[in-house]
């Protein structure tokens, strides 16, 4: 049994289909720079629209060709290599499909032959299956066409176009044309269509190898556009990490870096409004930031333990929040009402930059 079509080809295949594709795509950007802008016969009197034609035709159509060319050059190996692998596995699929079995003529009762297998449906869509054709060994019709599944494909009913109601069909061939007539029976409209087999002339196209040239870039002058495009990349990553880090020493400059003081003066008449009073702080650990613990009274008798431990955890938090100082993540510990736990205050420009992105 043969496969109606092999789908992997050479590798110039894939060459040259993917720089026609390319020479399409700069030949439609070059004909909109000419001509896609039309400017009336008035306007055309004005000099200042005359020289914005001009500056789109003589810089922004060749800039934006630069970038297009180079974009695809840079990603013609990897498209290639993508479009022979799916057609690779095409193949393979079709190769290692299960031919059904059991399939009878309809009119003789024979066991039919598979003579031919290929894809059918929509392969953007998902619905693509293997079918297979069926002869019958004397010759009778019609021939029968099953999926790899079993299942027969019915072909769709054609439907009247006066009052869509189904009508009777009948083919007949001449030459290299098949020709389809049918009548409806229920509004009595007749039609007929011919399907031409001859594969219709491409047309030839002369300019094909002088736009190639012009358009689809060589490996020299593609490896060239990569390096640059690295370079560009690196240096709008720079400038981007120079704007990042101005902005964030705009917002650093706008933080109050508080002493140990500074903060017990800050956090006392705050947390006196919520209930809790009598802050105490032990000696600081100083190492990269300093580290105090913290001792402070609930003086809400009927505040139960999980409420003073997460209402305070929120003061600290809105307290704290243009602050340098932070509460650790062990969080809050509770013991008859007394609360205890460790803030760390950040000094330095790379810790406080941390702390704005967290």
């Amino acid at each position: 049994m043969k496969t109606a079509y092999k789908y992997l080809k050479s590798t110039s295949y894939y060459s040259d289909l993917y720089d026609r594709l390319t020479i399409e795509e700069c030949r439609r950007l070059e004909k909109r720079g000419i001509s896609g802008d039309k400017i009336s016969i008035e306007t055309d009197k004005s000099k200042k629209d005359k020289i914005k034609k001009e500056f789109t035709v003589r810089v922004v159509v060749p800039t934006m060709l630069y970038f297009v060319k180079g974009e695809r050059y840079s990603k013609k190996s990897q498209t290639i290599r993508e479009w022979m692998e799916r057609d690779k596995a095409k193949d393979k699929k079709l190769e290692n499909a299960v031919t059904p079995i059991d399939i009878f003529c309809k009119k003789c009762g024979s066991e039919m032959t598979a003579t031919l297998k290929d894809f059918h449906g929509y392969e953007l869509k998902g619905e693509e299956r293997i079918l297979f054709f069926f002869e019958c060994p004397n010759e009778c019709k019609p021939r029968r066409a099953v999926f790899e599944d079993g299942e027969e494909w019915k072909p769709k009913p054609h439907i009247c176009e006066k009052c869509s109601s189904e009508v009777k069909t009948n083919d007949t061939r001449k030459e290299d044309r098949i020709i389809t007539t049918y009548a409806c029976k229920k509004c009595g409209h007749k039609g007929r269509e011919i399907l031409d087999l001859n594969s219709p002339k491409e047309k030839i196209d002369k300019n094909f190898e002088r736009d190639r040239r012009r358009f689809c870039l060589s490996g020299e002058k593609g490896q060239e556009y990569i390096g640059s495009e690295m370079k560009l990349k690196h240096l709008m990553e720079t400038i981007e990490g120079i704007k990042e880090k101005e902005k964030i020493t705009k917002v650093i400059a706008k933080i109050k870096k508080l002493s140990v003081a500074g903060l017990k003066k800050l956090l006392t008449p705050k947390s006196e409004k919520e209930g809790y009073s009598k802050w105490e702080f032990s000696k600081p650990e100083i190492n990269r930031d300093v580290v105090v613990r913290f001792t402070v009274q609930d003086d809400k008798e009927d505040r139960q333990e999980y409420d003073s431990r997460s209402q305070l955890k929120k003061l600290l938090k809105q307290t704290l929040e243009n602050t340098n100082w932070r509460l650790m993540n062990e969080g809050i510990n509770y013991r008859l009402g007394i609360l205890t736990g460790r803030l760390k205050g950040h000094e330095n420009d790379e810790d406080l930059m941390k702390l704005i992105k967290s």
